[in-house]
């Protein structure tokens, strides 16, 4: 058991940091939140689908077939994750946005006991308490700044996000990285209808090119696989990281200060995830021992 946790821990928390520079391209992309749907999510699908044919025997239609009606679900989850992440950012304020996303483990402890008779060890509750309280600090400074039309997509997105950890969990037998790719090119289909479709300049392709092709199926590839093998509100903090070191690259590459708030916050954040890790990791090793 011990093992299999360090393997869902070492693989989640891959496929976060593999996310961090998410915000940076958004950013550098420079384009409305449904051309940018649209053109992540056919390049990302395409990746999966080409090493699925190379490297999966039987295919990407196979593996996907294989999932059933689980499958569909997850697709439809990511579908609707994916647009509503990207119209949060426009809508409200990053600062909003990080507050509600604090949300994200407590749902997927939810939804894991909802669906799947999961329940949280005591350690898992208090150290969801301190990473709220860490990414509360982090957005107390512009917490007025935002609009509810943003925050309740941030809110929606949230819910998703917890349900997605908790049915990765739920269904941990099966490989949902098929769905995710079918999750992708459903949201570019949706997002089409209202993309604005700019024209691009060499550098906006790159950085488009950038996200969609290497990071995007990299980094969701990785987050698919690694809850299988974690709790799902513990999957759920770890993404957490996210909002923490998102803004670090924005601040080391465009300039934007993130301020003392988002420093200490973020000092919290990863001090507890750091801290849980390792009780868990030692609690582990303990039962298998015995």
């Amino acid at each position: 058991m011990s093992g299999e946790y360090r393997k869902g821990f070492l693989l989640t928390l891959a496929g976060v940091l593999a996310f961090t520079p998410d915000a940076l391209l958004i950013r550098l992309t420079a384009v409305d939140p449904f051309t940018l749907t649209v053109g992540r999510g056919t390049l990302a699908c395409a990746i999966i689908v080409l090493a699925y044919q190379l490297f999966v025997p039987g295919g990407f239609l196979h593996a996907f077939g294989k999932l059933g009606r689980w499958g569909v679900i997850f697709a439809g989850i990511q579908a609707t994750g994916i647009i509503t992440f990207y119209l949060s950012f426009s809508f409200t304020s990053v600062a909003n946005v990080l507050v509600i996303f604090a949300c994200t483990p407590l749902i997927a402890a939810m939804f894991s006991k909802l669906l799947f008779g999961e329940g949280m060890t005591r350690s898992t509750q208090i150290a969801v308490v301190c990473v709220v309280a860490g990414l509360v600090v982090v957005a107390s400074g512009s917490l007025d700044s935002g609009q509810w039309i943003g925050d309740a997509l941030a809110m929606v997105n949230t819910v998703i996000l917890g349900l997605g950890f908790a049915i990765i969990r739920g269904r941990r037998q099966s490989n949902l990285i098929p769905a995710t790719a079918v999750g992708l090119l459903l949201a570019a289909l949706i997002a089409a209808a209202f993309a604005e479709f700019p024209p691009l300049r060499t550098v906006q392709w790159l950085w488009l090119i950038l996200g969609g092709a290497v990071l995007l199926p990299v980094a969701l590839s990785l987050i698919t696989v690694g809850p299988r093998y974690l709790p799902a509100p513990e999957a759920a903090m770890l993404g957490l990281l996210e909002t923490i070191f998102g803004p670090f690259w924005v601040w080391l590459v465009i300039g934007e200060n993130p301020g003392w708030r988002s420093i200490v916050g973020g000092s919290i954040v990863i001090t507890v995830l750091f801290v849980h890790a390792l009780v868990r990791f030692r609690g582990e090793r303990a039962q298998t021992a015995r």
